[in-house]
């Protein structure tokens, strides 16, 4: 059997290209600023903003393939997708 693939992605990673989300086989993923920020506090640090910037526009650049934003953490840190019947 064959593991199951993530469900969290980081923004970077889709945005340059190093992921693509087509034939993936769930309608829900997480988009992260990095995976070391998912585990860590949700709190915005001066130092993420340039990376939030980078969440954002991955999330806009998936909107325009299929998916949809459906939620924001109050942090900033992570945005859950859904992919559109």
């Amino acid at each position: 059997m064959l593991p199951r693939p993530p469900r969290i992605f980081e923004a970077e990673d889709v945005l340059y290209g190093r992921v693509s989300l087509e034939g993936y086989p769930f309608r829900l993923i997480y988009l992260v600023i990095a995976l070391s920020s998912y585990y860590a506090d949700t709190k915005i640090h001066p130092s993420d903003l340039g990376r939030v910037d980078v969440l954002l526009s991955a999330a806009e650049l998936l909107e325009n393939s299929g998916w949809e934003t459906v939620a924001v953490d109050s942090g900033g840190k992570l945005i859950c997708l859904r992919r559109r019947a």
